[in-house]
Parts: C-alpha cells; sequence; structure tokens
C-alpha cells in the first residue's frame, strides 16, 4: 500500500467516523422530547456539537478530494511515471485552477518543500508534452491549467 492510499484510507476512515457522530446526534436530538427544558438545552448544545463537527470535516473532504483528482490523473495517464514534483504540480493545479510559472513554484514549495523555478518550468514542459496540461494566453502572461479530465477521457474512449 502506498502513502497516498494509506492516507486517503485514514481520511477516509475520519469522515466516516464524523459522519457517525453526526448521525448518532441527530438520532439523539430525535428522541429527545422538546417539553423538558433541560433537554431543550441539552439539545442546543448538541445542534452546535454537529455544527462543528460539519466545519471540522470540510478539510478532511477537501484533501480527499484531492487525492482522488490525482488518483484520477495518474489513472488516465497508466504510461507515465509522475515524479514528485509533477504530482505535486497538478495537486496545486487542481487547487488553484490556473497558474504563470511563479504562482506555480510557490505553490509547489508549499507542497513540497523545496523546488526551483527551473526545476518547475521543466516538468510544466514534460507534462504539456504528455497531454496532462496545458499552457494558454490570458490576458497578459502564460497560466497553466490541468487539462480536463472530461476531455481526457472523452479522448481515451
Amino acid at each position: 500500500m502506498s502513502e497516498d492510499e494509506s492516507l486517503e484510507n485514514r481520511i477516509t476512515e475520519l469522515e466516516e467516523k464524523i459522519n457517525y457522530v453526526i448521525l448518532q446526534i441527530n438520532n439523539l436530538q430525535h428522541k429527545v422530547s422538546d417539553s423538558n427544558p433541560e433537554l431543550k438545552e441539552m439539545m442546543n448544545l448538541l445542534q452546535i456539537l454537529t455544527s462543528t463537527l460539519k466545519i471540522s470535516k470540510a478539510p478532511f473532504t477537501l484533501l480527499s478530494q484531492t487525492l482522488s483528482m490525482k488518483d484520477r490523473v495518474l489513472e488516465i495517464h497508466p504510461d507515465i511515471k509522475f515524479d514528485e514534483i509533477s504530482k505535486a504540480i497538478i495537486v496545486a493545479l487542481e487547487r488553484k485552477k490556473r497558474l504563470n510559472i511563479s504562482q506555480l513554484t510557490e505553490q509547489v514549495r508549499k507542497e513540497r518543500g523545496s523546488a526551483s523555478r527551473r526545476i518547475v518550468r521543466e516538468r510544466v514542459e514534460k507534462l504539456i508534452a504528455q497531454g496532462v496540461i496545458r499552457e494558454i494566453d490570458i490576458g497578459y502572461g502564460r497560466q497553466i491549467e490541468l487539462i480536463p479530465l472530461e476531455e481526457k477521457e472523452e479522448e481515451n474512449n
């Protein structure tokens, strides 16, 4: 099992546990009667707890979606071996949609800790040649974006 699969499994497990707690709180809320003032206050506290759990679940959901997107890109391009910088580029573009080379380098550094602009540019050129990303002209300067997976899936069919 790869590190990404292990992380994705742990994230999925945490999401499931949070969903279970939310479900149990909702079930408890339905069983509690509104006639008792103490129970009514407990209901308010349970609603606050439910809201807090839903908010705390959001980062896990976002991370899970990002990992899932990276996995889908890797599945569509099984013949391509992605290095860590290329994977970081894919993740950054998934999060930010379009970036120029400087912005992309900054995001890759945040993801990996280090990356030179030259290396990021080399990986971008390689990913463009492989059909994973594309460079587009938008007003002033060039930006890079992922080729939508739907377009790649249509091409493969």
